[in-house]
């Protein structure tokens, strides 16, 4: 059974009482303080009530219930269901987990949950999976103000369970379950039913095998239960043992392909027009590295550019290249184009750089006449060797030296995760 555990580092994230706690957001409420529901008033007592926040939840309230149920009502902000906006909070988490992961190592599970498989990270980020796990949950409460919960375990299940039967309890709202912890976290579970993917039916079924506990299931017989079950009776056995060898970028591989990458900063005081190229230049290296990683190319590069609250506005513009590219020189020069055309001379706060437009990247490519093929393909292993050197040792391994001039900002943001101090 050793063989099976293929250990990862997973998070599993959820995003508490999602509807209530972004209904508290948005109306600049604490969801841990707020007597709120979400429940559409106008269907009159059968409405069935979509969330609860956590302050109601400590107090024994439901979370799913009809309005009808509920004592004291009037006691009670009601808040009309707004999908909408609940949409579009979904997405700014989602552009949150793009920060830390590619979009292959993301799952989303539903509106509100999801599954970030960070093992090809820790190296990248020199930190451990704990770290970062606070890191996202904090970037999300900053960013958002929505409180969140965490599992973390050696593969998807483990940290699908961590979350669901210890984060909720745990302080930090971080749990974690690896494949030792099976025997002291995971067997003594009972009822059955308690454990993610086993429902009530299925529950009475194994009792009727004197199953009762997580534990009696990793220790039944496989054979009867593949023979009663199927493929299901093997896989819960599996399970009951913390075994499960699903990898999030396999689970994704018949999803939509990944469509962007890229990157933006509020920088940490104004610049001037020429100092912010020195940012361009360490942003176009960043995001070209981003795009080796993730193995592709792009012919569609955008800037956006916010300027000081003194003056307001920004602008944001796109230019698309003839041959799609991850080569950093060519994205700083598209960007340099995009702000001589575009850009004013005002104090410049925010810079965000995204190229889009992706496909495959190959090895085979077509030089133009005037350009050196030789030094291209030189170029291309120097940026190789680059990036295997910082997979192994951090991002901070190998900078440009202009990174250590005063207007250079690369430095700092190698010291944090998901924009934050460890």
């Amino acid at each position: 059974m050793e063989a099976y555990k293929i250990k990862r580092s997973v998070l599993c994230i959820d995003l508490k009482s999602f509807f209530a706690s972004v209904e508290c957001a948005l109306r600049g409420l604490d969801p841990f303080k707020t007597p709120l529901i979400v429940a559409d008033k106008g269907r009159g007592g059968g409405s069935i009530v979509l969330a609860v926040t956590p302050y109601l939840k400590a107090k024994g309230m439901p979370s799913r219930c009809r309005l009808h149920e509920i004592k004291n009502l009037d006691d009670l902000m009601v808040a009309k269901p707004r999908m909408r906006e609940y949409v579009k909070m979904s997405s700014k988490i989602t552009e949150i987990y793009l920060r830390f992961v590619a979009e292959e190592d993301l799952h989303i599970y539903s509106i509100d949950e999801a599954f970030l498989d960070l093992t090809n990270y820790l190296n990248y980020y020199q930190t451990d999976i704990d770290s970062i796990a606070e890191m996202i949950l904090k970037t999300i409460l900053e960013e958002t103000k929505l409180p969140a919960t965490c599992g973390i375990g050696d593969n998807l299940l483990l940290s699908k369970l961590a979350l669901d039967l210890y984060s909720k309890k745990a302080p930090s709202g971080i749990a974690k379950m690896q494949y030792q912890d099976v025997p002291s976290m995971l067997w003594p579970i009972k009822p059955l039913s308690d454990m993610w993917g086993i429902g009530r039916r299925m529950e009475l079924r194994l009792n009727r095998l004197n199953i009762f506990s997580i534990y009696d299931l990793a220790h039944a017989n496989i054979k009867q239960l593949k023979r009663l079950f199927g493929v299901i009776g093997e896989e819960l056995y599996y399970h009951a043992n913390g075994i499960d060898m699903s990898i999030i970028s396999e689970k994704n591989a018949a999803y939509t392909p990944m469509k962007s990458v890229g990157l933006g900063q509020t920088l940490f005081r104004n610049y001037d027009t020429e100092m912010i190229m020195q940012i361009f230049l360490e942003m176009s290296d960043e995001v070209a590295e981003r795009l080796r990683f993730v193995r592709k190319q792009a012919k569609t590069i955008h800037l956006g550019i916010g300027y000081s609250k003194t003056v307001g506005g920004g602008f944001s513009r796109q230019m698309s290249f003839d041959v799609a590219s991850d080569d950093p020189d060519a994205i700083l020069e598209a960007v340099i184009g995009l702000f001589h055309r575009h850009g004013e001379d005002l104090p410049i706060r925010s810079v965000f750089i995204r190229a889009t437009n992706l496909q495959q990247s190959v090895s085979v490519y077509q030089s133009s006449f005037f350009e050196d093929a030789h030094k291209k393909a030189q170029r291309k292993k120097l940026w190789k060797t680059i990036d295997a050197v910082r997979s192994r040792f951090g991002k901070k391994s190998v900078v440009r030296l202009s990174s250590y001039l005063e207007a250079g900002t690369l430095l700092e943001r190698s010291a944090l995760v998901g924009g934050h101090h460890g």
